[in-house]
């Protein structure tokens, strides 16, 4: 552990570990902590050429001939600029040259340092891939640190081969936490996420030895609005034949006899209560899914593998855990480990399952919550359901739908603002019901999308408006704040009727359960010659308290699962 840098000791540990040994190295004062720690480490062989330029071309040379990544590495400075010409020749000649630059550090550009050069712009158009490492001060900046080191390393041979440039500001990290990694890291290495391509016949081998000898595996699915019906067969084949659960919600669009409904079990559980429940494996893939399993995954880092399967072959290390990237369809990776896995006993499934059926809701009065149970009872089949953030969507996952429903949400960007008009152009596109459960901030944020000319007669829009945002009341710290619905949960008296009339909207309103079940009713007809908007008044503060003693309930209802 010669090395002085936290960044600089990460960077030559997956070095090693994917396989690159030879080294073309050019004099400077910048790049002397990785110049003197790979130059007496008999792992790597080295090459002097002092000119950049020639360096670049001699490291191309040495690639071409090969057929293998070699790295190149110089100080700060214009020495990066003399490699651009031998890098554009590798980019355009498919040479996987690895472009290592050390750098000052990044908070002195444009400040007359010396020797200071904005290095990550260098390459702009002639590398696939151009990473900056940080200065280390915090454990995440170390996961940042390997996770971007991954990236690079694989981008290497990833599809077509090419140039991959890693910037390292060599500035010193500080003591105490370089200290307290050193004693981490002494007998281990960087952390190397595997890298699994669908013609790599060895490696789909050794992961399924892997995944035989686990009894711990579950599946995260996300939003999936593909209707992908190979990938759901996969995926049934595969959870039945395994037995390996699978957290789904609404958003994922897919049922099977393994599910977890995980929005209820996932509220219910806290950082310690999830240590007896932690899967060995986590395989995730489709796009976002929720919040709540990364916050108590991530608690637990390095504790698991979390197998990614991306078919853009993107790193997506959402629990900070990653130790695989499947770059393939995931049809044919449930396909690949149904034939080639042993199965598990179920056990672990059982569990899973055991804890969401424990849950029982309470007793619930007029609340947000309340106006969505009840909806989620009558959607009409073959329905298109669009759930805005936040409420909406958070709380519609507690109640199973109808799986001939489709569910969208924009919960990806994760931005209130477009989901009234998302929801309107998935409305015109389709001649199916279109439903969409929205709340009041979003709503008035986006209110001219009803003026949409374009509009059908399949559109109903349940609008809950409790006065203000009710997600401030569900966080418990929130509610300390004297000032909270002033600006941050931007309390208003604003109503729908008048704007939504003017729209040639039929309106409907509900303010407890007896007005609220005469016009559901109404609302779910599909023989209206207009668009209608229900909306119905709830009182922020009360749903989020509601909201909150759910949570507590589900928690009790499991402690004594978790505790055998």
């Amino acid at each position: 552990m010669e090395t002085t840098n936290m960044s600089n000791f990460l960077l030559i540990s997956l070095l090693k570990q994917y396989g690159i040994k030879k080294l073309v190295l050019s004099s400077g004062t910048r790049n002397i902590p990785f110049v003197t720690a790979v130059e007496t480490d008999d792992y790597f062989e080295c090459f002097s050429v002092i000119d950049e330029r020639n360096a670049a071309f001699f490291g191309l040379g040495l690639c071409q001939q090969l057929n293998e990544p070699v790295a190149i590495a110089c100080t700060s400075g214009t020495a990066v600029s003399n490699y651009l010409t031998g890098v554009t020749e590798a980019y355009y000649s498919h040479s996987p040259l690895l472009v290592i630059t050390c750098d000052r550090s990044p908070y002195t550009l444009h400040q007359l340092e010396t020797q200071k050069i904005d290095q990550p712009a260098v390459f702009t158009g002639v590398v696939k891939k151009s990473v900056s490492l940080p200065v280390i001060k915090d454990a995440d900046d170390i996961w940042y640190c390997q996770r971007l080191l991954n990236e690079a390393f694989i981008s290497l041979k990833q599809h077509q081969s090419g140039p991959v440039h890693i910037n390292i500001p060599l500035v010193g990290d500080t003591n105490a936490l370089w200290n307290e990694s050193v004693k981490k890291l002494r007998n281990g290495q960087a952390h190397k996420i595997n890298y699994v391509s669908v013609d790599d016949t060895e490696m789909w081998q050794q992961m399924a030895k892997i995944l035989s000898s686990k009894k711990r595996v579950i599946i995260v699915m996300g939003q999936d609005c593909s209707g992908d019906e190979n990938l759901h067969q996969a995926l049934m084949q595969y959870c039945s034949y395994t037995q390996v659960p699978i957290l789904l919600d609404n958003l994922s669009n897919f049922r099977c006899s393994q599910m977890v409904w995980a929005e209820p079990v996932i509220k219910a559980l806290n950082a310690n209560s999830i240590e007896g429940m932690l899967p060995e494996v986590v395989i995730t893939f489709g796009n976002n899914f929720q919040e709540r399993i990364k916050d108590l995954l991530k608690a637990h880092q390095g504790k698991f593998e979390h197998w990614s399967i991306d078919q853009e072959g993107v790193v997506r290390d959402v629990f900070k855990s990653q130790t695989a990237l499947f770059e393939c369809k995931p049809a044919y990776f449930f396909n690949y480990f149904t034939k080639n896995v042993i199965p598990t006993d179920g056990t672990y499934c059982h569990r899973w399952q055991e804890l969401a059926d424990a849950i029982k809701l309470p007793e619930m009065p007029f609340t947000n919550f309340y106006t969505i149970k009840e909806f989620s009872r009558v959607i009409p089949k073959e329905s298109i359901l669009h759930l805005s953030i936040l409420n909406a969507t958070r709380l519609m996952q507690f109640f199973e739908i109808d799986p001939s429903i489709k569910v969208y949400s924009n919960v990806n960007s994760f931005g209130i603002d477009g989901c009234l008009p998302t929801f309107i152009g998935q409305s015109v596109a389709t001649d199916k019901m279109s439903f969409l459960v929205i709340g009041d901030l979003s709503f008035f944020y986006a209110m001219n999308a009803i003026a949409i000319k374009h509009k059908k007669n399949n559109i109903r829009i349940m609008l809950i408006n409790n006065g203000g945002g009710a997600e401030f009341h569900i966080v418990p710290s929130s509610n300390a704040i004297p000032t909270i619905d002033k600006h941050i949960g931007a309390a208003h008296d604003h109503k729908a009727q008048g704007w939504a009339e003017s729209m040639d909207y039929k309106y409907l309103s509900a303010d407890d359960k007896e007005s609220f079940a005469v016009a559901l009713s109404e609302f779910i007809r599909t023989d209206h010659d207009c668009p209608v908007l229900l909306e119905v008044f709830t009182n922020m503060k009360t749903d989020g308290e509601f909201c909150l003693s759910v949570y507590r309930e589900a928690e009790k209802c499991i402690n004594p699962l978790l505790s055998k």
